[in-house]
């Protein structure tokens, strides 16, 4: 017998039937540390009491025990993994789904329902999945999950005071497992760790700068930082916030109608445009500059189905860019990103 689905088995079902760990100690003759204990995976019922322990639950003896539980959590893994493809290459719709008809089969699957909060674009929807996992959940990485989710719905519904009461629940950075970690790790883990978090690091402020400054004087500073950063060019991930900042200063650059700007800023964006489409179905990717130097697999979650050379030719479709549409530079940067311009590959998610 699995000592742990077992306790959760019997935590899921005293809670379903809003059953206290008292009341149930006290059906079964046993103290409530006794169920405790149970829950938690640390011991296990003895034989002679799980009749009347499904009885007390109202559930069978072979769903108590998990028997054909290796099964589930295959059926389950599949299921996610098929989300997460299809997730991860803009088929957020889909993967919603198929994941609400998971857990018609598989009702309060945590892990399913952690995985749909993050592709739901229903807010109401969010919010039931986010506050029954902090009701119900016992996994503080669902927690946390459930809490990153809900401060956006609740910000996205107008309830301010509730995202920021949930967002206050959790640490302040230097209190974070990426800093404390820092200090933790030895050799080449805490290398490559570091290495990891500075990344993330750069990423955050790149966004954060984007936020609060004026929209070309950010895209010009975001644009000094990761050329400083990584000094060998070799942007990785960071391609689609350069395409995303050559975008905005392409645009600024033709409301003013300065022809070379345009048209210098459109070069640099189909440059990162197609190195980002690169580096998303690479099956691996090496950094070369110093303080981010080693291999890494990409692992890229999108919001669009459509990769980002097929959104750089939209973009060009602006009639913002008319006053040099007819230019042979424009036309020579169109006939090159066309044939590269498609939809993601979910097989290669």
């Amino acid at each position: 017998m699995n000592q742990e689905t077992i306790g959760r088995n019997i935590r899921k079902a005293r809670r379903d039937r809003d059953m206290t760990q008292d009341a149930l100690a006290e059906r079964l003759s046993v103290t409530e540390s006794a169920v405790s204990q149970w829950e938690v995976g640390k011991t296990v019922p003895d034989l002679m009491l799980i009749p009347a322990l499904c009885s007390a639950l109202g559930v069978t003896s072979d769903w108590l025990l998990g028997v054909g539980e290796e099964k589930r959590r295959e059926e389950i893994a599949e299921i996610t993994r098929r989300a997460g493809a299809l997730s991860s290459r803009g088929h957020g719709d889909e993967a919603a789904r198929l994941l609400e008809e998971a857990l018609r089969q598989y009702p309060n699957d945590e892990e399913l329902m952690g995985r749909l909060l993050f592709v739901e674009n229903d807010c109401d929807r969010v919010i039931e999945l986010g506050e029954w996992m902090l009701k119900n959940s016992t996994d503080e990485s669902n927690r946390r999950d459930a809490i990153q989710c809900l401060v956006f719905a609740y910000r996205d519904k107008g309830n301010i005071a509730r995202a920021k009461e949930l967002a206050y629940t959790l640490p302040d950075l230097y209190q974070t497992r990426n800093v404390l970690l820092n200090t933790l790790l030895e050799g080449e883990e805490r290398e490559r760790h570091i290495r990891e978090f500075r990344s993330t690091l750069l990423d955050a402020l790149a966004f954060d700068i984007g936020m609060v400054e004026d929209g070309e004087y950010a895209a010009r500073k975001v644009i000094a930082l990761y050329e400083l950063m990584y000094e060998d060019g070799d942007y990785a991930f960071a391609h689609i916030r350069l395409y995303d900042r050559w975008i905005t200063l392409a645009r600024a650059a033709a409301n003013r109608k300065e022809a070379d700007r345009t048209l210098e800023a459109l070069s640099e964006a189909e440059k990162h445009a197609a190195a980002f489409d690169r580096y998303v179905e690479a099956p691996s990717y090496t950094h070369t500059s110093p303080l981010f130097r080693g291999t890494h697999e990409p692992n890229v979650g999108l919001n669009y189905k459509e990769n980002t050379a097929h959104g750089l030719l939209d973009t060009m479709k602006d009639p913002v860019f008319d006053f040099i549409r007819e230019t042979s530079a424009f036309e020579a940067i169109r006939t090159r990103v066309e044939p590269l311009a498609g939809e993601w590959d979910v097989n290669k998610a």
